[in-house]
């Protein structure tokens, strides 16, 4: 035992081992609640993955493969009129696709936590296909009506996974169709078939440039405005730009009369 110039024990050195003791027993403490909290955040991970991809009730992939190949994806809109992909003009394909998803056929089909890794790694802005999340939105309401009721978590995350599991089991041939037959696109009129008539009285495949122009707009803006001309006129821009027309045909389209008939204006 160590003693001081006085004979006594040197009280620092028996400390030292007491204070060793106390900063290992506040280390494993430590250790103990971290090793806690990791345990309870992994559990609580686990649970919200397999509640929101099997407690909501949600279509499996297999059951979405078992829906007719052809035809209505979601029967949305009964009464709608319904055009297969291939009797609609390519301009309108091609122009929905460049003004809304440019990435549509390019995307591919991975899941959303992999998504946002692979967005942030090429710094694109996070997000899903605005087409395919539009046709998940609209067909969970008519597949699953009885889903997502609860907190607007629960219908923000249920989407996600929907949207996945739509994108992995359709070609997008299958969910451009659908969305371009189901979206309200105002007057009343679900799809683009319908919108022709009611906003120019005529069929899909007879519509000009500059009337395919303004319909476009209806995807995102679905009311009549007064600034229709000038919506018109940038869609025309992206058109060109995204090589569909040439500079003769969106000059002629802009210089073009709008050529709306009059209808109601019922929202959906």
């Amino acid at each position: 035992m160590n003693r001081n110039a006085f004979g006594g024990t040197n009280l620092l050195t028996m400390q030292r081992p007491r204070t060793k003791r106390l900063f290992i027993l506040f280390g494993r403490s430590i250790l103990a609640v971290l090793s806690l909290a990791v345990v309870l955040v992994l559990y609580a991970e686990g649970y919200v993955i397999w509640y929101f991809e099997y407690g909501l009730g949600l279509p499996t992939e297999s059951q979405l493969a078992a829906l007719p190949t052809t035809g209505p994806l979601c029967a949305a809109n009964p009464g709608s009129s319904y055009v297969p992909l291939s009797e609609i003009p390519p301009l309108v394909r091609k122009a929905v696709v460049a003004s809304e998803d440019r990435d549509f056929y390019e995307r591919t089909s991975i899941g959303p936590l992999a998504r946002l890794a692979s967005n942030i790694v090429a710094g694109r802005r996070p997000g899903n296909s605005s087409i395919i999340h539009a046709v998940s939105r609209q067909c969970l309401w008519t597949l699953v009506p009885e889903c997502c009721k609860g907190p607007n978590l629960e219908w923000q995350f249920g989407t996600q996974v929907f949207t996945g599991r739509i994108e992995r089991t359709f070609t997008r041939d299958r969910i451009l169709e659908a969305y371009l037959n189901n979206a309200y696109l105002g007057r009343g009129a679900y799809g683009a078939a319908d919108a022709a008539t009611a906003y120019f009285g005529k069929s899909l495949a007879s519509l000009d440039i500059d009337e395919i122009a303004l319909l476009l707009t209806r995807f995102r803006m679905p009311m009549t405005s007064r600034h229709d001309s000038e919506w018109r006129n940038l869609m025309l821009d992206r058109m060109l730009a995204a090589g569909l027309i040439d500079q003769a045909q969106a000059t002629a389209a802009k210089a073009a009369p709008l050529s709306l008939i009059a209808g109601p204006l019922r929202k959906p």
